[in-house]
């Protein structure tokens, strides 16, 4: 099984967008589509009026997720997908660009399954 999980920290992002429910909803599903994963639900919670949203999409080949603190600029996403026929990079730029960050940091973790500890033969035909 071949995993790979992108997850990283967005700053100076516009503010606005950080507070909208129904926007975070949408690029989160569009994020899904650039990296070739299929949405099968998506939600969110919303910390009060003006405070900070959790989105999360479930995804055929995992999950993603945006938090945000508008009160900060700030936002963090995880794009995480099992397959080689995904791009989660992809969807992890496109989130940046889409909450108009200034700076972002982003890490890659190999999530893949391994046949042996040393990890010297990769599991791939594991689904």
């Amino acid at each position: 099984m071949y995993g790979v999980h992108v997850y990283g920290n967005l700053y100076g992002c516009n503010k606005e967008l950080l507070k909208d429910e129904l926007y975070l909803t949408k690029i989160i599903k569009e994020a899904a589509d650039v990296a070739g994963a299929l949405v099968v639900s998506t939600f969110y919670y919303k910390f009060g009026i003006n405070g900070g949203i959790s989105v999360v999409a479930i995804v055929a080949e995992s999950h993603i997720s945006i938090h945000t603190w508008p009160e900060h600029e700030y936002a963090t996403v995880d794009v995480y997908t099992c397959g080689n026929h995904t791009r989660p990079m992809a969807a992890f730029e496109y989130i940046a660009k889409s909450l108009n960050a200034k700076k972002v940091e982003v890490f890659v973790s190999d999530r893949s399954y391994y046949s042996n500890i040393n990890g010297e033969t990769r599991g791939d035909e594991v689904s």
